[in-house]
C-alpha cells in the first residue's frame, strides 16, 4: 500500500484553499491534475509502496515523536510553485516552516531513515499541493502566482499526525487513515 504522513487541514481552511485553487484554475489553460478538496493535507513524509506490517513500527515512531510536540500553528500566506513559478510543475498554498514544524519534519525524517526509508530533503515551507501539472506550464502560470500573493488564509493549527494511505485510480487518489496520533497536550 502507499502511504505518508500528513497534517490534516480543516474544514474552514480548507474551503478557503480551495477558493484560491478554482481561481487559479479559472484564469489557465494548462492541462493539471486539480486536488480534490477533500484530499488537502500538508505532507510531512512520503513512505511510497509499503508492507501492512510496517503500520506497527511507523505508529510508534509517530507515538514517541507526538508525545515529544507541543501543539504549534502555521501561517498559510502564499501561493507558490516547485520548483519555481517559471518552470512550475506543483502549485501550492502554504507558508514559511516554522521552528516546531522544522524540528518535527526533521525528527520523522530521522526516524523513517531508522526504520530503513530514504533521507527526505527537509522543507523550508509547509505546503498544501493544489495541483500538479501535466505539460508544459501556461506562459502566464508565472505572472498569476506572483499576482496571487500575498494571500490571508490564516493559521493552520497542528494537534496531530496521520498517517494515510492513498489509493491511486482513474479517478484521482482516494485517501484512507491508517491511525492518527495526536501531539501532546499541555498539563493541565
Amino acid at each position: 500500500m502507499r502511504a505518508f504522513f500528513c497534517i490534516p487541514i480543516p474544514d474552514v481552511l480548507r474551503d478557503s484553499i480551495d477558493a484560491i485553487a478554482r481561481d487559479l484554475r479559472s484564469k489557465t489553460t494548462m492541462h493539471a491534475s486539480w486536488v480534490a478538496l477533500e484530499n488537502y493535507h500538508v505532507t510531512l513524509g512520503f513512505l511510497g509502496d509499503i508492507d501492512a506490517s510496517l503500520t506497527v513500527p511507523l505508529e510508534a515512531l509517530c507515538r514517541s515523536l507526538c508525545t515529544a510536540t507541543a501543539p504549534f500553528e502555521c501561517v498559510l500566506d502564499q501561493v507558490g510553485a516547485f520548483p519555481d513559478a517559471d518552470r512550475a510543475r506543483v502549485i501550492w498554498v502554504g507558508g514559511d516552516a516554522p521552528q516546531p514544524f522544522r524540528k518535527l519534519s526533521s525528527a520523522l525524517g530521522a526516524g523513517l531513515e531508522e526504520l530503513g526509508f530514504p533521507r527526505a530533503r527537509s522543507e523550508s515551507h509547509v505546503h498544501v499541493t493544489l495541483t500538479r501539472i501535466k505539460d508544459h506550464p501556461d506562459p502566464s502560470l508565472s505572472n498569476l502566482i506572483i499576482r496571487a500573493n500575498p494571500i490571508e488564509l490564516g493559521r493552520l493549527f497542528v494537534d496531530r499526525i496521520v498517517l494515510m494511505e492513498s489509493v491511486l485510480t482513474q479517478r484521482g487518489a482516494i485517501y484512507s487513515p491508517l491511525f492518527t496520533v495526536n501531539l501532546r497536550q499541555p498539563s493541565a
